[in-house]
């Protein structure tokens, strides 16, 4: 009879979920063949995902691993301008379907096409052959070789647990902030706040430690939608539509964000209420590896 493996410790597991990620982020990023604006959005949000988890370590442990960070900010700022171009489109996309915009409607859909090129534009300045895009890949494979190396022994539950209780502190404090508040910049912050922690759960969760985070997860979800529709405002004055179209548009967009910002402050007073803290609890051998842990291409969070 063969002996069974040793259950995984969360520094392990750590470890192992981080090299699956930038592992998935180089095989997507570095197929010249496969479709680019899928492998950026995929490619990510799995390095936003390792930037999360090892925010889970304690503060020693984030200093050294703060060269490691510096380098995975480095790849998502490669990638950010690529992302954000198409998530401008597929915000317009969401709207188009709304049935109350009327006379809206052709204007959204240049907007849209004005959009398109403009990632079609940023795709020729940045191509997948450039200079850019191949320092890009090279720092990712540096990291997804040496990630065996990263000083993450003496990661624990107790790490974690205060980790994340300093993480959804944060998230209240910035929900106490917003209240009220709708200027973008600062409810993007907020934003940020929510999605690092409801990224965290979810690794606790594969590790078989916490449960029942679906409030915050879609918290983050429509503080996201409520944001793109900030983006598009935003850019409809560099698109060089018509003052009426322009005009029209904004209004339009600012309600329905407006609406989206009440929406979300009243779930936020739910979700992010003190009773619903995240709390750990004892350690179960998680049933899957770390690879097959979270969402694949085709079923992944937005």
């Amino acid at each position: 009879m063969s002996e069974s493996l040793p259950a995984p410790t969360l520094a392990s597991f750590l470890r192992e979920s981080c090299a699956c990620e930038l592992e998935r982020a180089l095989r997507l990023l570095g197929d010249a063949t496969g479709e680019r604006d899928a492998a950026v959005h995929e490619g990510r949000k799995s390095l936003r995902r390792v930037r999360a988890w090892l925010r889970l370590c304690s503060p020693t442990q984030r200093l050294e691993l703060a060269p490691i960070d510096s380098a995975l900010r480095a790849v998502r700022r490669t990638l950010g301008p690529l992302r954000d171009a198409r998530t401008r489109i597929e915000a317009l996309d969401r709207l188009r379907k709304r049935r109350d915009l009327g006379e809206l409607r052709p204007w959204l859909k240049d907007a849209r096409k004005l959009l398109t090129e403009a990632l079609a534009a940023r795709w020729r300045r940045r191509p997948r052959h450039g200079r850019a895009y191949a320092r890009m890949l090279t720092s990712l494979t540096a990291l997804a070789r040496n990630v065996a190396d990263w000083p993450l022994e003496n990661f624990s539950l107790k790490h974690a647990e205060r980790s994340l209780q300093r993480s959804f502190a944060r998230a209240r404090v910035a929900r106490r902030e917003c209240a009220g508040r709708t200027g973008a910049v600062v409810r993007h912050e907020w934003r940020g706040r929510v999605r690092i922690l409801v990224l965290q759960c979810q690794f606790l969760e594969a590790f078989g430690v916490v449960q029942g985070f679906g409030e915050l997860k879609d918290l983050g979800q429509a503080l996201g939608e409520e944001h793109d529709l900030a983006v598009v405002s935003r850019e409809l004055g560099r698109l060089g539509l018509p003052m009426e179209a322009r005009s029209g548009l904004r209004a339009y967009l600012s309600r329905h964000r407006l609406s989206l910002v009440e929406r979300n402050d009243r779930s936020a007073r739910q979700s992010l209420r003190r009773s619903k803290a995240p709390k750990l609890r004892r350690a179960r051998p998680p049933k899957i590896k770390p690879a097959s842990a979270f969402a694949p291409i085709e079923n992944a969070e937005q």
